[in-house]
């Protein structure tokens, strides 16, 4: 709608002015939106009076127009062509300014890379110009348009359907080093760099979390259990080296609590308990669990955070009844417990964040199809060598 100056409630127009407008929209290379915007009136409007025109409805009468349009002057066929081309000209400005800043690494790439920018933007700014302004030639990119496609191509786009593969199985957590070693347990030999640029051009990303930084409270010190692992060499074996923790995950607006014991050889969770309050009696669920499943030996190191949870008597009796040393993480030093923190921040990360749970069962749902299907069986860990723990310790048996 063009915009009009010195609005009136009513605008008056002579049969004179309307038409001079309508013999003006009729000369040749003239088109009607032309001639509406030059005399700052609706296209629907003259069109109307070109049809009433020719139905011989509007004449010339030599009636003095209105107030309004005493200093209103017809434009002529030249000085409409030229308000026309001025509206292209800033019209193409525009759409180069909303290009994308990428555009600066497209004119430094390869003659193929410049084709497929000009063939992605051809519709707006016009095959001659891109040609121009990328240094390549019209003739040029014609003869890339029907040129086969590249082997090169073919091979990524079919890499690219088993990429596809991998992080729908993998429930869309993967980010492209996890996806690198699922394909080449496949048999698939491919470089890291490739399957990232693969996956960065398909829009595949694996999901993270951000890290929150907790806000120190009082700490209570329990200096009758010291950090046993950090003179203790990394576990050789499964049931050597136990770590467990818990964390917060909220539910309808409520928090339930998650504990959880992992073992570090394997990185296998080997207990896990769900429940509506931080206590100590959910701690020694997850701790009886994992008691059960694995039946260790005696001199066990089990190591947690300083939490009362874990240094209550009810945990530290169920401890020495089976001979398991208590280990803790030294005052202000999180990151003794790293095992436990890495697990709980993939899992938030790869199930728990973007997601509303309606109750307490659904939770418990998503978390044994997680532990016990997911993490346990087929996730590839970093840390053993990129295998899934029930695996690697299946292979060191």
């Amino acid at each position: 709608m063009p915009r009009y100056n010195n609005p009136r409630k009513t605008w008056q127009y002579s049969a004179d002015f309307k038409v001079k407008a309508v013999e003006l929209s009729y000369q040749d290379g003239i088109q009607v939106q032309q001639v509406a915007a030059g005399l700052d009136i609706h296209p629907m409007m003259l069109s109307r009076w070109r049809k009433e025109y020719r139905e011989g409805k509007i004449k010339p009468d030599g009636r003095k127009r209105v107030d309004v349009m005493k200093n209103k002057k017809l434009p002529t066929a030249e000085e409409l062509r030229e308000l026309d081309k001025l509206r292209r000209d800033n019209a193409r400005l525009q759409k180069e300014n909303d290009l994308p800043k990428k555009v600066a690494t497209v004119s430094g790439g390869s003659t193929s890379e410049r084709f497929g920018f000009i063939q992605e933007h051809r519709r707006q700014l016009g095959v001659r110009y891109l040609c121009k302004w990328l240094g390549v030639s019209r003739s040029g990119f014609y003869a890339w348009r029907k040129r086969e496609t590249s082997r090169r191509s073919r091979e990524d786009a079919a890499l690219l359907e088993k990429v596809r593969r991998v992080h729908e199985d993998c429930r869309g957590v993967y980010g492209s080093p996890r996806v690198h070693q699922a394909l080449r347990q496949q048999g698939i030999r491919v470089g890291r760099k490739r399957v990232e640029r693969l996956m960065r051009e398909a829009s595949l990303v694996g999901r993270v979390a951000k890290i929150y930084r907790r806000v120190p409270g009082v700490e209570r010190f329990y200096q009758r259990h010291k950090n046993l692992r950090l003179n203790t060499p990394a576990p050789s074996g499964v049931n050597q080296q136990w770590v467990g923790d818990l964390t917060y995950i909220k539910v309808n607006r409520e928090w339930r609590y998650l504990a959880v014991v992992l073992d570090v050889y394997s990185r296998k969770v080997i207990g896990w308990s769900l429940g509506s309050r931080k206590t100590a009696e959910l701690t020694l669920r997850a701790l009886r669990h994992a008691l059960r499943v694995r039946k260790p030996a005696p001199g066990l190191i089990f190591h947690t955070d300083r939490g009362v949870e874990y240094g209550a008597y009810l945990i530290q009796n169920e401890l020495g009844r089976h001979g398991i040393r208590p280990s803790m993480n030294r005052p202000k030093q999180c990151t003794d417990n790293a095992h436990m923190e890495s697990f709980f921040h993939s899992m938030k990360a790869e199930v728990i964040h973007g997601v509303s749970f309606k109750d307490e069962q659904e939770l418990r749902a998503v978390l044994r199809g997680y532990i016990n299907q997911f993490y346990n069986q087929k996730r590839l860990h970093s840390g053993i060598g990129y295998m899934a723990p029930t695996e690697y310790e299946r292979m060191a048996a």
